[in-house]
């Protein structure tokens, strides 16, 4: 019967629980993540980008300063591209907003630093983070087109909307008559 108690059982097959000081395990834990250990960030640019990726820009809390300045800045690209983007287009206008709004935080960061070298005379990392993404960004910009464009309008169908708009039709007007009982 020796080899019951080994699988947690006694001398009658009923079940034993196993006591605290029989198990394996039984030592304390140590080590493993705690909060606040291991080296601390040189900067935020990993945070940034996982909450803008996340995130994305059309879900920005819209009262927000950058919230105001990436919709502004979607709406210039957006008009000097001729207005009406395909879902192709937004797509690439998305992730280049999501660029310039990191890249954005990267220059204002960088800017407020004493200096761009280390004491070992390198240049920061992020500086060269920033590069990569700003060639990102350029990237997705030549794909939407850096030459400005004009909207092409119909003057007839815009005139006749614009007078259907002030005038409209008599039959807009009337109700449709039901069965009166």
């Amino acid at each position: 019967m020796h080899g019951d108690r080994s699988e947690g059982r006694d001398g009658a097959g009923a079940m034993v629980e196993p006591k605290p000081e029989m198990a394996t395990n039984a030592r304390p834990k140590r080590g493993g993540w705690r909060p606040g250990a291991g080296r601390k960030p040189t900067h935020s640019l990993g945070q940034l980008r996982s909450a803008v990726t996340a995130l994305t820009t059309r879900r920005l809390d819209g009262r927000s300063r950058i919230a105001i300045a990436v919709r502004r800045w979607k709406e210039d690209v957006r008009r000097d591209l001729g207005g009406d983007l395909s879902r192709a287009q937004e797509t690439i206008l998305e992730s280049a907003a999501q660029a310039w709004v990191i890249v954005s935080s990267l220059d204002d960061w960088i800017a407020r630093q004493p200096s761009l070298v280390t004491k070992k005379r390198r240049l920061l990392d992020v500086v060269v983070q920033r590069m990569q993404l700003a060639e990102g960004l350029a990237r997705n910009l030549e794909r939407l087109g850096l030459e400005r464009r004009t909207k092409t309008m119909d003057l007839a169908a815009e005139l006749a909307a614009l007078h259907r708009q002030q005038h409209p039709s008599p039959q807009e007007h009337s109700a449709p008559q039901g069965r009166r009982e």
